[in-house]
């Protein structure tokens, strides 16, 4: 295979070629939800609770196991819904004054004031045409603090469905390397969100706050399960899943080989997104306002390693979530926990704390495989370095996260400007590779690139061993195919 040399001047791969056409006319002029479910057998309505209602709860619990979309709704009803700050108005005075704009139509991002943009939204028409050349859509927003303090500490929705939550392993990351998932967006009619599946595996929730004239969102989903059906179906189409870049109409929806769930997003509906299921959102109508956010629960842990890293590797996008390092760290907070649990702790609470541990050995186990080599003792490592990114490392090819081994070259790459050509650059600041991309010959230009590793392996094997010692606390006879690692001679 011959080199393929990423240039470490550029930035990341931003699929732009797939951005320079014109898209197809996007338009819900017509729509009626019951019309749409009625033109194919596999199209049918999304399940929907009232967030209220005895079933909400098994909802809630079911969803991501069962990986069919579901809307907890009425949430405009419930009395503590800050209607006074879900509007135009008040993120016009409060909200991000610059924000970032996307004209869906040549997929361009602009800069706008806030006053500006919901002008040209008011004037918009609800519907696209032809000839028109720009359609704004606000995605991707910051979330005003004031929306994130109620989401966090209004008591309303349920804990387990919040970032940082009870059921977020997000939390688990140290503050170096954790990402907003909270977002907000804006838009009007004929505005949209391609099909994709949320990011890593993680749990979607999208929050519809505000409406004016009539606006609202059609949301076409899959279960979660049909992914690989999904993907095999846009290449028939010519079109890649992963790159985010098709929204299909519904005649290629009705064809598709599998269901569709369709729903109608209205004020005070809560969309809960299952890892991996497949969905596109089309605004209709006036104004809607969404906040959305992600959580990653250990399944989605467990899948975005087995199932959706591997296609980012492919397809070279960027990782974000840091999965690896996610278990790394989920694993030694529960460590923590069970060591320091007192005698009398509850029954259930300590074996569900050894459960969830005894998933993440298994796939830390899987990461620690990936990343060893016989050389590893002698290897340098950026823990001796100085650098700061030992948290915040990514191939300069493929996007992955580089949690533990990679290859890196200094020559290859321009230094800062407060340092000559001739200093030496620290590990973790030159072009960095992860193995994978490596031993498919990708390199850098001058192929001298090095092997480095992040921290000693050795401190790895005595935690994963420090795991296995907690669980087997609770639960002794809980055995792994590799015994105890960090007591086997090198």
């Amino acid at each position: 295979m011959p080199d393929a040399q990423p240039n470490p001047n550029s930035p990341h791969p931003d699929h732009s070629a797939h951005h320079e056409r014109r898209r197809p006319l996007v338009t819900t002029l017509g729509w009626d939800i019951k019309a749409i479910i009625a033109r194919s057998p596999n199209f049918h309505h999304m399940r929907r609770i009232h967030y209220s209602a005895p079933a909400a709860r098994t909802g809630i619990v079911e969803y991501e196991k069962d990986g069919i979309p579901t809307i907890l709704h009425g949430w405009n009803r419930h009395p503590r819904w800050p209607k006074s700050m879900f509007n135009v108005e008040w993120l016009q005075k409060n909200g991000d004054q610059k924000p970032t704009v996307r004209n869906v139509h040549d997929w361009t991002d602009s800069e706008v004031t806030i006053d500006e943009f919901v002008q040209k939204l008011r004037k918009s028409s609800l519907y696209a045409s032809p000839d028109e050349q720009e359609r704004l859509y606000g995605k991707d927003g910051v979330c005003p603090a004031a929306w994130t303090e109620w989401l966090t500490e209004g008591h309303t929705i349920p804990k387990e469905l919040l970032f940082d939550g009870s059921n977020d392993f997000l939390k688990f990351l140290p503050d170096t390397a954790k990402v907003q998932t909270l977002m907000c967006y804006m838009g009007i009619g004929d505005t949209f969100t391609p099909f994709h599946k949320d990011l890593c595996a993680s749990s979607g929730q999208n929050l519809m706050c505000y409406t004016e004239n009539s606006g609202s969102s059609f949301w076409f989903m899959t279960r979660a399960s049909v992914a690989p059906q999904v993907a095999a179906y846009f290449h028939q189409l010519g079109q890649e899943l992963d790159l985010e870049t098709h929204v299909a109409t519904i005649e290629e929806l009705a064809k598709a080989p599998f269901d569709v769930y369709i729903a109608e997003q209205q004020i005070g509906d809560l969309v809960l997104v299952p890892p991996r299921s497949c969905h596109q959102v089309i605004n209709k109508g006036g104004i809607t306002i969404k906040t959305s956010w992600s959580r990653m629960s250990l399944d989605g842990l467990q899948t975005a390693l087995w199932n959706e890293l591997p296609i980012y590797h492919r397809v070279c996008r960027q990782e974000i979530y840091k999965v690896k390092s996610n278990i790394f760290h989920a694993a030694q907070h529960f460590i923590s926990v069970l060591e320091t649990l007192p005698e009398n702790s509850a029954q259930q609470d300590t074996v569900v704390c050894a459960e969830k541990l005894k998933q993440l050995v298994v796939l830390f186990d899987d990461v620690l495989a990936s990343d060893y080599s016989t050389t590893r003792n002698s290897m340098p490592h950026v823990s001796q370095s100085g650098s700061l990114h030992k948290d915040d490392l990514h191939c300069d090819f493929c996007g992955a996260d580089v949690f533990q081994s990679f290859f890196e070259c200094g020559s290859c790459v321009r230094p800062p400007p407060s340092q000559s050509s001739s200093d030496i650059l620290p590990l973790g600041d030159g072009l960095v590779l992860c193995p994978l991309c490596y031993v498919e010959g990708r390199t850098c230009r001058c192929g001298e690139a090095q092997p480095v590793q992040c921290r000693p392996f050795s401190d790895l094997l005595q935690i994963r061993d420090r795991a296995v010692r907690a669980i087997h606390l609770v639960d002794s006879d809980f055995t792994t195919p590799y015994g105890y690692l960090s007591e086997q001679p090198s």
